[in-house]
């Protein structure tokens, strides 16, 4: 099964499709996003949210260094895995309106500070981001 996906990956289709059918043979849930590029898998739970911050610029467009006391702490961010999605009361599941990829608005302050391979990663959940950015 994994050796089809692999062949319909290299004649154009997403490489999620790879990450799809692994997911399936291991009887992981393949609603949870993960994340791929770090040499941990975090897959947030319920309606958390794990997000990349973007750094602030460290040079002008003329290549002048901008000094770290003076650049703007930029309160965006790249989505990089999403959990499933909030329980009710009644047991429903309300899956997510993000999904990986996303840019999204962050509050200045909150979320738990995840390291992985010397990134820092932020674990939101997804009620305390402010916005998405289109």
């Amino acid at each position: 099964m994994l050796r089809h996906v692999i062949e319909r990956s290299s004649e154009g289709q997403s490489a999620n499709w790879i990450h799809k059918a692994r997911d399936r043979e291991r009887g992981m849930d393949s609603n949870a996003s993960r994340v791929t590029k770090f040499s941990k898998t975090i897959v947030p739970m319920m309606d958390r949210v794990l997000v990349q911050r973007i750094k602030p610029q460290q040079k002008t467009a003329s290549g002048i260094f901008i000094p770290e006391k003076a650049q703007e702490a930029l309160n965006e961010g790249h989505v990089i895995a999403v959990g499933k999605g909030l329980v009710t009361q009644e047991g429903k599941v309300i899956s997510s309106e993000l999904k990986e990829g996303d840019k999204v608005l962050l509050p200045p302050y909150g979320g738990s500070i995840v390291k992985v391979d010397n990134e820092e990663l932020i674990l939101f959940r997804e009620s305390e981001i402010l916005a998405k950015i289109q």
